[in-house]
């Protein structure tokens, strides 16, 4: 607690027709107090917890990511991480029709020399990699939820892989078939070619499906963490800690000086 104590002195002169001057002083004395957030009372203290959630809500909802807010702050992290995924996956990240964050699986590679993405002819399976985190705790929760669909993608990538090399083996050994029952040997070879060809279409379908799941549960994920951070630091709970290891200083009815 501080009290503060401004005095002020005032001298009047007045000069009459005759020349005759008057000197008049006056002086008055202003005391206020001001507390620390500890120092208020419980209900001060709600009133001074209340104002600071409604001035943290009207920075968020002016300025987003780009004000003081803590809110904003914390998402412009949060954005930084789901970069960082983006630039190592086959996936881009965007605002949906509400305004929530979402995914969608691309066949885009990102070059660091140009900072772009580049436009990449394929499947975006074929690029699913385990995804590195940047070390911060949001990026390790994207990168975590990425890793639980990432081994499985790569797997069946590399299913489509051998089903081709086999099926390659069949059509050559078909088309090069001689002797007696060329024919006959030749068609089972071409129907083992046409089997794998099967298997490798149906790994690839599931691929890209398996892609197209995973950049969505990112997305949830990435949604998810804003809006922790917006209800985290709309509550009363994070303001009190706040506000009690703070300077400010209040008036005794929790105004902020």
């Amino acid at each position: 607690m501080k009290t503060i104590t401004e005095y002020i002195q005032r001298l009047t002169i007045t000069t009459d027709d005759d020349g005759a001057r008057t000197i008049t002083r006056t002086s008055s004395a202003d005391t206020r107090t001001e507390f620390y957030f500890s120092e208020l009372s419980p209900e001060a203290q709600s009133r001074a917890i209340r104002d600071a959630i409604e001035e943290e809500e009207r920075d968020y909802c002016e300025y987003g990511i780009y004000g003081a807010s803590q809110t904003g702050m914390s998402e412009a992290e949060i954005w930084d991480a789901a970069s960082y995924l983006e630039k190592q996956q086959p996936i881009r990240f965007y605002s949906d029709a509400g305004g929530s964050p979402a995914a969608e699986a691309r066949a885009w590679k990102y070059d660091p020399h140009t900072q772009r993405f580049n436009g990449f002819w394929g499947d975006a399976c074929e690029l699913v990699s385990l995804a590195s985190d940047s070390g911060i705790c949001y990026s390790m929760d994207i990168c975590d939820k990425w890793n639980e669909y990432a081994p499985r993608i790569m797997a069946l990538v590399e299913a489509i892989e051998e089903a081709g090399e086999r099926r390659d083996i069949h059509i050559e050994a078909g088309d090069t078939a001689s002797g007696n029952g060329a024919d006959d040997i030749a068609r089972a070879e071409w129907a083992r070619a046409d089997f794998y060809d099967a298997i490798g279409a149906k790994c690839d379908e599931v691929a890209e499906e398996l892609t197209e799941e995973a950049a969505r549960a990112v997305g949830d994920t990435v949604d998810g963490l804003i809006e922790a951070e917006r209800n985290y630091y709309s509550s009363e709970e994070f303001w009190r800690e706040w506000l009690k290891d703070g300077d400010d200083r209040y008036t005794r009815e929790g105004e902020r000086i």
